[in-house]
């Protein structure tokens, strides 16, 4: 049975489970990609924030997870735009609603919030020479949806460990030899370029698989998307990126 759940979540003492949230999203194809917690006094506090948020959740999916429910949604099949990130904001009101969590998202801003240090300090993946977040078990292929924090104690979050990257001890990067117009320099990324060539060629593997570059990565390669989530992300990618005269 669930718990009552406070009026707002700044009222939020009530211990929650690390189980209960992960039971939770799974629902939704939702996977718990990172937990951390914070003091008051932290950097990586939540900004604009009724209250100080003492746990961070990363929430998101792993792999195609999220697919068959987000591929179902009215938010997909409705035709406007964003709809990965409507359906993103209604889940994270569902869910935080129930939870007694305030619901913060990777595309809202500024300010915007420090998800990729959070995912660093929760253990939960470093940067790659692609840019993108290697994830201990999900490699490259996950995503930030939202993250839930919490005022009270989100019981279960153990203290991270330093753990060794994976792309340190990978020499001969072979994400970085993929690209068909080279794109990916270990320090940059040629956006316009990759985005141009993509638009230039629609039969080109990576607007149906995914980008080249991402799936030569060794970690995590049972994790790569689904046909059609990769055409989903590439076909909004080329349109937003690419340049308009071509």
């Amino acid at each position: 049975m669930m718990t009552a759940i406070p009026e707002s979540a700044s009222e939020n003492t009530c211990d929650v489970t690390l189980g209960a949230v992960k039971q939770r999203i799974a629902g939704f194809g939702l996977e718990l990609l990172g937990a951390l917690k914070l003091n008051p006094e932290d950097p990586l506090q939540p900004a604009g924030l009724p209250f100080s948020s003492r746990s961070i959740l990363l929430i998101g999916n792993a792999g195609s997870s999220i697919w068959p429910a987000f591929s179902q949604s009215p938010e997909y099949l409705d035709g406007q735009p964003d709809p990965l990130d409507r359906w993103s904001e209604r889940v994270a009101g569902e869910l935080s609603g129930e939870l007694g969590a305030e619901p913060l998202f990777p595309f809202a801003g500024p300010p915007y919030q420090p998800f990729l240090r959070w995912a660093e300090k929760a253990g939960a993946g470093k940067p790659s020479p692609l840019g993108l977040t290697l994830h201990p078990d999900f490699g490259l292929w996950h995503g930030y949806r939202f993250a839930l924090a919490f005022s009270g104690t989100v019981v279960g979050i153990s203290e991270q460990v330093a753990s060794d990257h994976a792309c340190d001890s990978c020499h001969s990067k072979p994400c970085l030899q993929a690209c068909p117009v080279s794109a990916f320099t270990g320090s940059s990324y040629q956006v316009t370029e990759c985005a141009g060539f993509l638009k230039r060629n629609p039969n080109y593997h990576c607007n149906h698989q995914g980008c080249d570059a991402r799936r030569q990565c060794p970690q995590g390669q049972q994790y790569h998307y689904d046909e059609a989530h990769a055409r989903f992300h590439m076909g909004i990618f080329v349109a937003n990126r690419a340049p308009k005269e071509i």
